[in-house]
C-alpha cells in the first residue's frame, strides 16, 4: 500500500520541544444553510426530486355573476437531483501515532471532515456562473451599485427575500473600499455599513442583501470571479449521507485507516432565483 502517514512524513513532529501542532488554513464550510435543503437520510434511493408548482392566471369575470371562472391546468416541474459519495483516506501508522507530541488521529479526522464541508461549498460556488440572469464584466469592480442592480432583477423575477450574496474576497476589497470612501479627499459621514466595513472590515447588509466572502468563489478567468446573489430556493442541496469518519484496523501493516466520507448532491434549482456577478479580481 502506498501513501501512508508514517513517522517519516510526520517527522516534524516528533522534536522533543515541540509545542503544537498548526494546521494548513483553509475555509470552513459555511454555505449550505444558505441554499435549499433536501434531507435524503433514512429514505430510500438516492435522488431528491423536487416539483416545482408554476404561477395561474387569474381572469376578470366581466360578464356576470354566473359565469364560469377559467380552468387552469397545474403543471409542475420536476427536478432531479443524484447523490454521488466523496471518500478520503488517511492511514496512520502505529510509530507515527506512537511518536508525535500531537493527538495526531483526532488532528487527522478534523482535517477530514473540513475538507469535505469545503468541497460542498466549491461545488456550489461553481454554479454561480450558470444562472441566467448576469451582470457586470472582467473589468467591473465590485459596487454597491451592481447588489442593487441584482435585487432589481430579482424583485422583478417576483423572487422575495431573504437574499444572500457570496463573492471573493478580492471582489468585495472594493465594495469595503467604497463603503469606506477610502482613498477619497473628501470624508464624509459614512453609513452604518461604511463604519462596519471600516472599523471591522465586516460588510454586513446591503439592499436587504446578506453579504458573504468564500475564497471558494471562481470564475472564466483569472482576473474575473463570478460572485451572486440569490434567494435559497436558486440551488438546492441534497444530503444521503451526512460527514462521517471511521476508523478501521490494519494489523498487518501495524496502522490504522481513517476514513472520512458523506454522499450529497448540488445543483440549480430555480434559475429565476439568482443572479450572477462577474466582477474584477485583482486588487
Amino acid at each position: 500500500m502506498a501513501n501512508e502517514t508514517t513517522s517519516t512524513t510526520l517527522d516534524a513532529l516528533f522534536s522533543d520541544v515541540q509545542q503544537a501542532a498548526l494546521f494548513t488554513m483553509q475555509e470552513r464550510g459555511f454555505m449550505r444553510p444558505l441554499v435549499r435543503n433536501f434531507n435524503l437520510q433514512g429514505q430510500p434511493g438516492k435522488q431528491a426530486k423536487v416539483g416545482i408548482y408554476p404561477k395561474l392566471a387569474t381572469t376578470a369575470l366581466v360578464s356576470g355573476e354566473n359565469v364560469d371562472a377559467t380552468n387552469n391546468a397545474i403543471t409542475a416541474t420536476e427536478k432531479l437531483f443524484d447523490c454521488d459519495e466523496i471518500a478520503a483516506l488517511v492511514t496512520l501508522t502505529d510509530t507515527a501515532r506512537d511518536s508525535a507530541d500531537d493527538n495526531t488521529a483526532a488532528s487527522i479526522g478534523r482535517i477530514l471532515g473540513e475538507t469535505m464541508a469545503l468541497k460542498v461549498d466549491e461545488d456550489i460556488a461553481a454554479l454561480f456562473s450558470g444562472f441566467t440572469e448576469s451582470i457586470g464584466a472582467a473589468a467591473t469592480e465590485l459596487t454597491a451599485d451592481l447588489i442593487f442592480q441584482a435585487v432589481a432583477i430579482l424583485r422583478s423575477n417576483s423572487v422575495m427575500g431573504p437574499y444572500v450574496g457570496v463573492f471573493h474576497p478580492k471582489q468585495t476589497y472594493n465594495l469595503k473600499k467604497q463603503l469606506a470612501n477610502a482613498g477619497s479627499a473628501n470624508v464624509p459621514s459614512l453609513s452604518d455599513v461604511g463604519n462596519r466595513a471600516l472599523s471591522e472590515g465586516f460588510i454586513g447588509r446591503i439592499a436587504g442583501v446578506d453579504l458573504y466572502e468564500s475564497a471558494t468563489v471562481t470564475g472564466a478567468a483569472a482576473n474575473e470571479y463570478s460572485g451572486v446573489v440569490m434567494a435559497a430556493d436558486a440551488i438546492a442541496y441534497a444530503v444521503k449521507k451526512d460527514i462521517s469518519l471511521e476508523t478501521q484496523r490494519d494489523a498487518s501493516l501495524r496502522a490504522t485507516e481513517i476514513v472520512g466520507s458523506m454522499t450529497y448532491a448540488v445543483g440549480e434549482l430555480q434559475d429565476g432565483h439568482g443572479v450572477e456577478v462577474v466582477a474584477d479580481a485583482v486588487i
